[in-house]
């Protein structure tokens, strides 16, 4: 009798069991599909912007060979991250070039990545860290960001995400299919490598956190000697470029500002995104220090959550201190997250370019794995258990709140446009005539040629001699000449705010009257009627 009651207990606690699974994994099948959707969603409808006009450049060859030959003789920075124009070539000779096809690649590895990194979540941390990591990961603003954009990030991520994946076996102790993990991690790492230089910039961190934080040479060795030998290979095809040991020749943005304004901006970005806020256009202004403070809510509350996450952690990893587990898998994530996070900073001092939040991509996975921690109530005192744990949970759960509200910036305010090349491009084709000729200043010439427009002339000569300053009065004749002395000169401008406030004007002054000025996102075209005699 007391064997039928017992059987019929266990019979009774399987099925809860098995219930509370499904449950949990209906719950992460509908946080992935809404993954999906969020970054599918409005794909096309923002024009390329001039990144990704670099990016359709660099994929327009005929051979894969030439796709290659075409990398490595490009000028600025994209040299260095050579894989995904390679990978993107064969994209398109697939699914064509339209603007849906060019990000649905970025798409695709944007949700992969996130799937990955719950996976491993899962792996290292159970379920309800595992899920909460997928929370953050699925509404990151950042993350759909690059996950919407026909640029490298998204492919770097995923790769990052699968190498994560792969050494978590060293963070759960497995010993189990150990060469075959160490085999794939090492193969992602030289992958990963060979997608952008800065992925070295996170291996290294992650190399430095294993040996600090688990101190086992032997480990560490079988992991990281397969993993340096293979990295050969792309460091040395970097090594082979022209460039790579005089960063001053290579063609990027400089610094700008500050580097702690440089670093606040990384911050602000991997967290919420850089369509929360002000926006970059607004930021160009004269008055950006006004336009800050109209935003103060805004970051204020980014504030109050960051630092109530910040503590939140510090206090978890305390308590590993405290217990002697600093070998614990948070301890290590930490380690890689200050260590990647000081290497980039590293980078932009050296290097003296404008580091931006896409430059640190790496840095969201170890914070999607530590931030889950803070929820952690094991402080062991009880009432003060509930308070931290509270506090740590609104603070997470705003956080993934003002990831939405970004969003819902990104998708529907036209304020957070990229460069709007379609309209621009659209007006020019418009009012373009016989006797009236448009002109480029600054652009990208191959998202003009995208968009329908072959016409109009390339004078990045001159406009690259107005933003350096070297000025003559000949300018104006210049641009006559170039127009065959059209009647009417559009000069188009993308990134206004890299020239001198009121130039353009005063050099077209001697034989042209402006007749009218309008603005598309991040453009300005100018109207010029010729001086009648």
């Amino acid at each position: 009798m007391i064997n039928l009651v017992s059987l019929k207990r266990n019979k009774n606690m399987i099925k809860m069991l098995n219930q509370r699974w499904s449950r949990y994994y209906l719950s992460v099948l509908i946080v992935i599909i809404l993954g999906v959707f969020l970054r599918f969603f409005l794909l096309g409808k923002q024009s390329l912007w001039y990144d990704e006009g670099l990016t359709l450049t660099l994929s327009d060859s005929s051979t894969l060979q030439e796709s290659i030959a075409n990398v490595r003789a490009v000028g600025n920075s994209d040299r260095f991250q050579p894989l995904y124009f390679i990978v993107l070539f064969l994209w398109r000779q697939i699914f064509g070039e339209s603007e849906f096809a060019l990000r649905s690649l970025s798409t695709l590895l944007g949700i992969s990545s996130t799937i990955v990194i719950f996976f491993t979540a899962l792996r290292i941390y159970g379920k309800k860290h595992a899920l909460w990591s997928l929370l953050i990961l699925t509404f990151s603003s950042f993350c759909i960001y690059y996950s919407q954009e026909a640029r490298i990030y998204a492919l770097a991520m995923f790769i990052a995400s699968l190498q994560l994946y792969f050494f978590s076996k060293v963070l759960v102790k497995s010993e189990g299919d150990l060469g075959i993990s160490i085999l794939l991690f090492s193969i992602f790492t030289a992958i990963g490598i060979f997608t952008n230089i800065n992925f070295c910039f996170s291996t290294i961190a992650l190399c430095l956190s294993h040996i600090v934080i688990y101190r086992n040479l032997r480990q560490w060795l079988q992991w990281w000697l397969p993993a340096g030998f293979l990295s050969l290979p792309p460091v040395l095809y970097y090594l082979s470029l022209s460039g790579a040991t005089d960063p001053e020749s290579i063609s990027v943005s400089r610094l700008g500002f500050p580097i702690i304004q440089n670093i606040i901006f990384v911050l602000h970005g991997i967290l919420v995104g850089t369509t929360y806020g002000p926006s970059m256009e607004q930021l160009r202004g004269d008055d950006k220090v006004q336009v800050v403070l109209r935003y103060w809510p805004h970051i204020l509350l980014l504030v109050i959550v960051g630092s109530v996450i910040f503590l939140a952690l510090i206090k978890v990893l305390l308590r590993h201190k405290k217990n002697n587990r600093e070998q614990h898998p948070d301890c290590f994530f930490a380690s890689v997250f200050v260590m990647t996070f000081l290497l980039g900073l590293l980078l932009a001092i050296v290097t003296k370019f404008n580091w931006v939040p896409r430059h640190s991509y790496y840095l969201w996975f170890p914070l999607a794995m530590l931030i889950p921690s803070a929820l952690s109530q094991r402080t062991g005192i009880r009432s003060k258990r509930y308070g931290v744990s509270k506090f740590a949970q609104i603070a997470v759960i705003s956080l993934i709140v003002m990831n939405i509200y970004s969003l819902c910036n990104y998708y529907f305010n036209d304020d957070y446009q990229k460069d709007d090349y379609r309209s621009t491009i659209q007006y020019i084709i418009k009012n373009r005539s016989s006797s009236t000729k448009s002109v480029v200043l600054f652009g990208n010439l191959r998202l003009f040629k995208y968009y329908g427009d072959p016409l109009t002339l390339d004078a990045h000569n001159l406009g690259n001699q107005l933003r350096k300053g070297i000025t003559d009065e000949n300018f104006a004749e210049k641009i006559e000449k170039l127009t065959n002395s059209a009647d009417t000169v559009l000069i188009v401008v993308n990134r206004e705010h890299l020239f001198p406030k009121g130039l353009i004007e005063k050099e077209m002054s001697d034989l042209y009257n402006l007749d009218s000025q309008v603005n598309f996102t991040y453009f300005k075209i100018y109207r010029f009627p010729k001086k009648k005699n």
